[in-house]
């Protein structure tokens, strides 16, 4: 079936199909998922054990140990990394991508049960699957009351049972997780000495609560044709009712819980304090699932809050008398990045679209040749939304630039169909004939051209890392519409063509000639056609002056580019950071910090904020929004400027408050868009070994370094603070005067945690709810650490009497160091620091000097040789996807040259190779065309560092790195239109394959191809680049993650452009050159003519 020939003579079927298009595409546009970045398949369990009161070694040694030695073996399992806390084991288990998440939960599942022993009071472990999508907070909102001095955080419980479960119900929240709240507990507060007088033990105490506070079943009995169940009710469920509970009978006098204790329904003790410009507050974080839409979430969750602040129905209407008034205040919302970005790109859009018009008016000097180029663009775009949908992809920054950047390449198929069939016009044709001939004669090379741009990406989507996840949104949406516009270019052209275009007569109307006149731009343009055309055919004179000359010129242009692509290439780094309004510090603090000394500071923190609140201050050090989070070891900082288009001016403000603080450090920052706390290019290095001391040791002197060199405010440790031990208070029993006593460990231990900290014993009924009921001394009893040893307990002695002693006579209180935490990595212990180096810096001169650091340090023998110092996180996703893109060379070997020969870019430019191979029935005429890729390499790292100089923090990341890919697919199809236009001249082709023309000689060929492929390439090389333009020049949300991308594409575009129309040919006439001389050498006559079939 000739489908040129159908589209012509099918006009209406044609226009059905572009309306069927344009229909499907609207819908899949409203469809289709609107995200910030792609959906990244990294797959994580994480596990978490409770053993309440236990110390973190402890805790590595009963319970981290015991289940990583399970879990090791799991298939899949990329890398474990393990957390030991105060009462708390953490997990994670990372897997490489593809592995089934929900096989991999329940081989979790079954590992842990392999556990041998557990101990008795260990909780049973929490298994949680999730990916990295599902962790990225897409809205922030806290509730704050109109009263600055009101503690909004006693409102936790309401916000729990009632906002959160309403707010979760919004398709595509996964969680509403609320922060800095205080659940209610009922405290039992216990006067020490009262309790010791009557002679009761806390044991005893604990004991009596516990048996009164529980239902229990009665059983079933028998009433006719029913069964009627009985069941005992004591669950506390009114304060009274633990006032009146008997704990002893004394002589016959019951003594209560009412003698020696106060009983309060009050809050939680203390762990998080928020305050936002003045105000306490409570955080409310908004989750998503994997593959919602975060537009429609976040307009949902905006009209749900609007609901609970209204002030007689919402709600929060029960808090709007005077001193309350709480409401929900948005601090960040993802969607304002989301909807700029996607606004920068259509504006972006519309005017690279006007300035390719424009050039193409100029070209073609009529409105509706340039009109029907442009119907390429919508049909190409909105076609491409409909393929996005149908291979279940989002719409996000990323895709959006691979949608950008494939908008400057669907003109192309069109220029060069339409430039032929404006040629045959203009030769006298009748439009239907031009339109079939002139799109027939390009078919071959449009047909190669879209194939070998698509067949780039091949190599590219078999990467399975996270780069490789995010090229293929690019990869996809530019397939889609460079493919798409192939279709277009083979039918709605021609079609339009015939039907719209007239025949060209010799000369153009009187505004028309004006213009030209005025611009000069065709005089100009055939002069240098003519010009450059004569001086190709002057140089591929066969002689042997003629041949060195090109030889030299070829060899001096690749050379050229390959010195020139060593010396640009600049460090690497993994993915652009984006430029979100949102800048994050934490500051941590001494570990014997108590958390009302964090409290002071995080005042203090808020005051020397505070002037910057007001947005008299300059732009970039104004703050929209402030909010500091205080916790025990930390105090944690989130800021918006006012200035949207420059936040990190903040870091500095940040960085120079923290300064202020002696014995504190921390790191400010903008976090990546790609999910990360950290930044695009930060650093992550872990030391591990199995001796504490030497890690310890060799840590503390690998940190000094590290401070030396980068900020301290630039750098965090994991765990913080590793190098300084918190103060501990060991309680040893003196067991043989407790078992003299009748006592042991449990009981003791009731004591300590009542005194000291409360000791949680059972649950109370609140409105519908369980809170916790908290045995704890009375808080008018001051206790510091030199008195808790003499704290009186009553004790029962051996004829059965009561007796008093002091703490002291049954314990010994030793002082100790503790860690805060414990880091393992592969079963070994592990301190990791992340070091997020200078905007400037690449990830790859950062890694270089770290490196050198630790070498320093090994050398000098501060880092222990059985200490191993290795890279991770963004650093090793860098190693693995450049090893993906490029192998990994390492000399002359065979493992080099497998590691190389199979990289994605060699991949790549041997599938191009192939593929024209295949579509000119040729190894030699592909081999020609490939010269172009060389010096589209150097015009790549050219225009990255033409974009470098404007904005010094871009750098050469994996996306960027996909720009030169790209490049190949594009830059060989101006090589095709002059190689198949001069083959099929000598060939003796002509308008059409059926057409019988007089074969030219290849010079005549040559020279000629360039005069007739010269303004099409011009045209669709110009349009190119203004469109693709505004991406590349145009500042906004979203231009930094593909504006390196466009500075390579457009300047290897540029540059090759201008190197192939000089290089191409001359390295095909030296080809035919041999070819004639061989076939000569065996006594035959070289013809290209015997290609045709007759």
């Amino acid at each position: 079936m000739d489908i040129i020939r159908f589209a012509i003579e099918n006009p209406t079927k044609i226009t059905v199909g572009v309306i069927l298009i344009a229909l499907f595409g609207l819908l899949a546009v409203v469809a289709i998922p609107v995200q910030l970045t792609p959906d990244v398949d990294r797959p994580l369990i994480r596990v978490t054990t409770l053993w309440p009161g236990r110390s973190p070694e402890e805790v590595e040694r009963s319970i981290l140990q015991e289940q990583e030695e399970q879990l090791k073996t799991i298939p899949g399992l990329s890398k474990m990394t393990s957390t030991a806390q105060l009462g708390q084991a953490n997990i994670e288990l990372e897997f490489d991508v593809g592995v089934p998440i929900l096989r991999s939960l329940q081989e979790v599942s079954n590992k842990l049960n392999e556990v041998p022993d557990y101990p008795d009071d260990v909780e049973r472990p929490v298994i949680k699957a999730s990916s990295s999508a599902e962790e990225n907070v897409i809205g922030v909102y806290f509730a704050e009351a109109e009263d600055p001095t009101y503690d909004v955080a006693e409102f936790y419980d309401y916000f729990d049972r009632h906002i959160k479960p309403y707010l979760e119900r919004i398709p595509g929240v996964s969680e509403v997780d609320l922060r800095g709240g205080r659940e209610h507990q009922v405290h039992v507060r216990v006067n020490p000495a009262a309790l010791a007088q009557r002679g009761l033990t806390w044991e005893q105490f604990r004991i009596a609560l516990q048996q009164d506070n529980m239902n229990e079943s009665g059983g079933d009995l028998a009433d006719g044709r029913l069964d009627v169940r009985y069941r005992v009710i004591g669950q506390y469920d009114a304060l009274d009712r633990i006032r009146q509970t008997v704990l002893k009978y004394d002589n016959g006098t019951p003594i209560r819980v009412a003698d020696v204790a106060e009983v309060a329904l009050t809050l939680e003790k203390v762990t998080q304090f928020n305050r936002s410009r003045g105000k306490r507050t409570m955080a409310l974080l908004l989750r998503r699932e994997t593959g919602a839409n975060v537009v429609s979430i976040m307009k949902e969750f905006r009209k749900r809050v609007d609901e609970i602040n209204q002030d007689d129905v919402g709600l929060c209407a029960k808090f709007r008398h005077d001193r309350y008034h709480i409401r929900l205040h948005q601090v960040y919302d993802e969607t304002n990045y989301i909807n700029e970005a996607i606004s920068l790109v259509t504006d972006n859009l519309w005017i690279g679209g006007l300035l390719a018009g424009s050039v193409l008016l100029l070209f073609l000097r009529s409105f509706r040749p340039t009109l029907i180029i442009a119907l390429a663009i919508p049909i190409s775009v909105v076609g491409t939304f409909v393929v996005m949908h149908l291979f279940g992809r989002n719409l996000n920054v990323v895709s959006l630039a691979g949608l950008s950047f494939a908008v400057g390449m669907v003109v192309d198929n069109a220029i060069v169909v339409l430039e032929n069939i404006d040629r045959h016009l203009h030769m006298g044709e009748n439009p239907l004939t031009a339109a079939y001939r002139g799109t027939k004669e390009v078919w071959g090379a449009v047909l190669s051209s879209t194939l070998t741009t698509i067949a780039v990406f091949a190599p590219v989507l078999t990467i399975q890392e996270e780069a490789g996840q995010l090229f293929y949104d690019i990869a996809l949406a530019v397939c889609a519409a460079v493919g798409l516009s192939l279709v277009v270019s083979v039918t709605v052209i021609p079609a339009a063509g015939a039907n719209l275009l007239k025949s060209k007569q010799k000369h153009h109307g009187l505004l028309w000639r004006g213009v030209h006149s005025l611009l000069g731009l065709q005089q100009v343009l055939g002069w240098i056609t003519d010009k450059y055309s004569r001086l190709i055919h002057l140089l591929t004179f066969r002689s042997v002056s003629g041949v060195w000359a090109r030889l030299v010129i070829i060899a001096v242009v690749i050379t050229a580019s390959v010195i020139g692509t060593l010396e640009l290439i600049p460090p690497a780094s993994y993915l652009p950071n984006g430029n979100r309004n949102f800048i994050l510090a934490m500051m941590f603090t001494p570990p014997s910090y108590s958390y009302e000394q964090n409290l002071l500071l995080g005042n203090r923190v808020e005051q020397e904020l505070r002037p910057y609140w007001s947005e008299n201050n300059p732009p970039q050090a104004a703050l929209a929004e402030s909010v500091v989070v205080v916790s025990r070891g930390s105090v944690f900082i989130v800021c918006r400027a006012v200035d949207d288009r420059n936040p990190k001016a903040l870091v500095p403000v940040l960085q120079n408050m923290m300064r202020g603080h002696p014995g504190c450090f921390g790191f400010a920052q903008q976090p990546s868009i790609f999910g990360r706390f950290a930044g695009g290019d930060s650093v992550d290095v872990e030391l591990v070994c199995d001796d504490p001391a030497n890690l310890r040791t060799s840590a503390e002197a690998f940190q000094r370094k590290l401070f030396g060199r980068f900020s301290p405010f630039s750098i965090r440790t994991d765990p913080q603070s590793f190098e300084l031990a918190g103060p501990e208070r060991q309680v040893v029993i003196d067991q043989v005067r407790a078992k003299e006593l009748g006592l042991n460990v449990q009981a003791l231990s009731t004591a300590v945690r009542a005194l000291i900290d409360g000791a949680i014993i059972g649950d109370f009924n609140y409105e519908g709810d369980t809170i916790d009921l908290l045995l704890i001394r009375d808080p008018k009893i001051v206790l510091n650490p030199d008195q808790v040893e003499d704290m009186p307990l009553a004790v029962p002695s051996s004829d059965g009497s009561i007796v008093h002693l002091p703490l002291r006579d049954l314990v010994r209180i030793e002082k100790a160091d503790a860690s805060k935490s414990i880091k393992r990595i592969e079963q070994q212990r592990a301190i990791s620091f992340t070091v997020n180096p200078p905007g400037t810096m690449a990830l790859e001169e950062a890694q270089n000097e770290i490196t050198a650091l630790a070498d320093a340090c090994r050398a000098t023998g501060e880092i222990t040789p059985d200490v191993r110092v290795r890279f991770s996180g963004n650093a090793d996703r860098l190693s693995q996807t450049r090893m993906a893109l490029l192998g990994t060379w390492t000399g002359w070997n065979f493992d080099s040259v497998l590691s190389v020969g199979f990289s994605r870019f060699f991949l790549a430019l041997l599938i191009t190779y192939l593929l024209m191979a295949a579509l000119f029935e040729s190894f030699v005429y592909p081999f020609v065309i490939m010269f172009s890729v060389p010096m589209a390499m150097v015009g790549g790292f050219v225009g990255l560092a033409l974009v470098r100089s404007v904005h010094p923090d871009q750098q050469l990341d994996t996306l960027t790195m996909l720009g030169f890919i790209i490049l190949i697919g594009i830059v060989v199809n101006n090589a095709i239109l002059l190689v198949h236009q001069a083959l099929n001249f000598m060939r003796g082709i002509g308008e059409a394959d059926t057409d019988h023309v007089e074969a030219m000689e290849p010079r005549q060929a040559i020279a000629e191809s360039v005069r007739t492929r010269m303004r099409p390439i011009f045209m669709t090389t110009t349009t190119s680049v203004l469109g693709m333009l505004p991406l590349v020049v145009a500042p906004g949300s979203g231009s930094e993650i593909y504006r390196g991308l466009g500075g390579v594409v457009l300047g290897g575009l540029v540059l090759s452009t201008i190197f192939t129309l000089l290089v191409v040919p001359l390295m095909f006439s030296l080809v035919i050159d041999v070819r004639i001389g061989w076939a000569r050498l065996w006594g035959r006559e070289f013809s290209e003519a015997a290609k045709r079939v007759e």
